[in-house]
């Protein structure tokens, strides 16, 4: 327990020595209930605590831009919650020690969207993928790229089911163009053999 906070139950304002600063409820000398704490380097955390850790439903702001808003344990993201990306992209869904991990949708500052699963803050298991450019693509992820069974649809009207490692048709699979025509069979990294 820090020396200045030792004893404190209640609402109070306390400005720490590093300049960081807490407006909140107090319990035994932690934050405990609602507070907003304010880091000298201009991050803002507004939600609930519990034993001096952020735990509970919380909003957190940092410096870059970046914000989250959802569920909280022990100090870290854990729960649900959504987060909106200093690059414009914004993530909704299961969080896991600070990690995407889950259930979840990502949307992209291009109109790009993928929902599905994540495992590590990456794509991984099954999942649908919805480009800017119009392509779809629905199946299994692995670390972060079409990898294992899935079915690609192209804006020109082709389309591939099959199977594909790291994003490239590979192993069998049918491809039909946009007129129609079918090909059936074997491809490796991307071509036809």
């Amino acid at each position: 327990m820090r020396t200045e906070t030792k004893g404190l139950n209640g609402k109070h304002v306390l400005k720490y020595n590093c300049k960081d600063e807490y407006d909140g409820v107090f319990f035994n000398g932690q934050k405990h209930g609602k507070g907003k704490y304010k880091w000298a380097n201009g991050d803002q955390y507004y939600g609930d605590w519990k034993n001096d850790y952020r735990e509970g439903k919380g909003h957190m702001r940092w410096d870059d831009g970046c914000e989250y808003y959802g569920d909280w344990q022990n100090d870290t993201i854990e729960g649900k919650g959504q987060m909106k990306f200093d690059d414009g992209g914004e993530y909704y869904g299961d969080w896991k020690n600070n990690n995407r991990e889950g259930k979840g949708h990502m949307k992209w500052d291009d109109g790009s969207e993928y929902y599905g699963d994540w495992k590590n803050d990456i794509r991984e298991g099954k999942g649908q993928m919805k480009w800017n450019n119009g392509c779809e693509y629905q199946g299994d992820w692995r670390q972060n790229n079409q990898t294992g069974k899935g079915q690609m649809k192209v804006a020109d009207g082709s389309s591939y089911d099959g199977d594909w490692i790291n994003g490239q048709k590979h192993g069998f699979g049918v491809y039909q163009a946009a007129n129609g025509e079918k090909y059936y069979g074997q491809w490796v990294f991307d071509k036809k053999i």
